[in-house]
């Protein structure tokens, strides 16, 4: 059988992408790029089900509320949320999400802080930057004061030993007696100073200074293995802790490390010139701790051998492009339903142009199990998102929505409506790296495999040329359309979208270029490419 042959009489190549697992990789330059990664990846994800690069799933509207969305936090080991809004003249409502109902709460947050949640007993405590609070998730669910508890500036609260924990002011963590969430330390409401009964023993409530009088205030508290992790930096102006800075400086930040039990607590300094803009650019996977800093994200992770702490950089191949990006409003959110991290660089649009507010709406994607990055865009940008069993929410201005995979489309509330949505199409694009070879290159054809859903599109492009994937699947139909035979949805056990299923497109075609990029793009989501092919010649 004779074989294709170009100018030096070299045998033609089949170039061949087996997958693209590497994901983004923006550290080398695009002729060098391995052949599972790419120099784009907007709205796809690399799925674990198929090994494929997928279009993320659509957004379908849930439940709407009369405030702007300001605050959403998971409740610890339940099954919902609580949801904080706010409107134009600062009066607040608090909503209860359990069960795919919304609660109104009796009650306000105590403070302006975004709240952090403990489970304690039959109920939760609440700090949000003001009194510690008792969150009661019943039917008619309740928040209200705790007794006795510290009255000002109590944040980032946590369980340690048998005692809650929250930090006061800048310096000090408060611990409550054991066992006794309503007896505290002794405040001086004049001078703050905070002072203990020794006379309680071990178990009465106790406190301890972290940093004490370093000029600096504590970001986060998050636990590593049997410690506690506490991120502090300097916050320009800002004098009283409770109150907004008016700047962040993580790089000049000091990471402290709380071990042992009292009376036999220690405190290290674990890392200097490093911290965290903020309580939620922070966050715990598993043994890891996962922080964003003016350098890009980093991770903690506990050193078993040595009990010590290590310092990694998982963003090395995008740090080029996302650090710029960041700020002090950066976030960083734990998508467990997906083990994916999404880093929201800034939240602040003041004063963009368009094209930078495009760029706002991008969320930069990690699969922590594979490495894998991505990015996400949706219509509007996002004030948070939860993941609640196998349910992923999305909040955007004051519309709460489901993000379903088997969803083509953005199904979008629209504000000229009480009831009405407008779809809108996802648009996904992965560019591969350049081929570059001294030589120009001539592809004489391509071949890929793929899954296209039913109404959506896709194509792979060689400059002018395109390879389309089509679908070979028939539809099935809920209703009988009028004068047809039809496969009937409710009739048999087919799934409505079949997942996983293998497409093969291949075509003969004349490209020719010194330097040539292919490109996939799609239009409606959950479609998937999982292995490219070129037939290559120099000439």
């Amino acid at each position: 059988m004779p074989t294709p042959q170009d100018k030096h009489g070299e045998a033609a190549k089949r170039i061949f992408y087996p997958s693209f697992d590497g994901g983004l990789n923006y550290s080398v330059p695009n002729e060098s790029l391995p052949k599972n990664e790419l120099k784009e990846a907007l709205n796809v994800e690399f799925s674990s089900k198929t090994g494929a690069m997928t279009v993320r799933g659509g957004l379908v509207w849930s439940s709407g509320f009369e405030y702007d969305i300001v605050d959403v936090v998971p409740v610890p080991g339940d099954k919902g949320f609580l949801v904080r809004t706010r409107n134009s003249t600062g009066g607040e409502k608090v909503f209860y999400y359990v069960w795919n109902y919304v609660w109104e709460v009796d009650g306000l947050f105590s403070g302006f802080n975004y709240p952090s949640i403990v489970k304690w007993d039959d109920y939760y405590i609440v700090a949000s930057g003001g009194q510690l609070q008792k969150f009661t998730p019943t039917l008619s669910p309740t928040l209200e004061d705790i007794a006795n508890a510290p009255v000002s500036y109590c944040n980032h609260v946590f369980t340690r030993d048998g005692r809650v924990g929250c930090v006061f002011k800048s310096d000090t963590i408060m611990f409550s007696a054991t066992g006794d969430c309503t007896r505290w330390p002794t405040v001086d409401i004049k001078t703050e100073e905070v002072s203990i009964n020794t006379g309680e023993g071990n178990g009465g409530p106790q406190f301890v200074e972290i940093g004490y009088h370093d000029g600096m205030d504590i970001d986060a508290i998050v636990p590593l293995s049997q410690d506690l992790i506490i991120f502090k930096s300097p916050h320009g102006e800002s004098v009283a802790y409770g109150k907004k800075s008016t700047k962040s400086e993580p790089d000049k930040g000091t990471i402290f490390r709380l071990t042992g039990q009292f009376p036999d607590w220690q405190v290290l300094e674990v890392a200097h010139n490093t911290g965290t803009f903020n309580s939620r650019s922070v966050q715990v996977v598993g043994n890891d701790i996962f922080y964003l800093t003016v350098a890009g994200l980093a991770t903690l992770s506990n050193v078993t051998a040595y009990g010590d702490v290590k310092t990694a950089w998982p963003d090395r191949k995008v740090s080029s492009v996302l650090t710029p990006l960041l700020d002090k409003t950066a976030q960083l959110w734990n998508i467990p339903v997906k083990q994916q991290l999404w880093v929201i660089p800034s939240l602040d649009t003041k004063g963009l142009s368009e094209t930078a507010l495009e760029l706002k709406k991008q969320i930069w994607v990690l699969d922590y199990t594979r490495g894998v990055w991505t990015k996400f865009k949706f219509p509007e940008i996002p004030n948070y998102a939860i993941g609640i069993d196998n349910r992923l929410f999305i909040f955007i201005g004051r519309d709460m929505y489901e993000l379903k995979d088997n969803y083509t489309q953005d199904d979008m509330k629209d504000d000229s409506s009480d009831t009405g949505t407008t779809k809108k199409d996802i648009e996904a694009v992965m560019v591969l790296g350049s081929l570059l070879n001294g030589w120009q290159t001539l592809i004489k054809g391509v071949f890929a495999s793929f899954y296209i859903m039913p109404g959506c599109e896709a194509k792979l492009m060689l400059k002018k040329f395109s390879l389309p994937f089509e679908s070979n699947i028939d539809p099935d139909y809920i209703y009988d359309p009028p004068n047809s035979t039809v496969d009937y949805a409710y009739t048999d056990d087919d799934p409505l979208f079949q997942e996983g299923g293998v497409m093969t497109a291949r075509r003969r075609c004349v490209v020719r270029d010194w330097a040539i990029m292919p490109e996939i793009r799609f239009k409606g989501g959950c479609s998937s490419v999982s292995t490219i092919g070129l037939e290559v010649v120099e000439v």
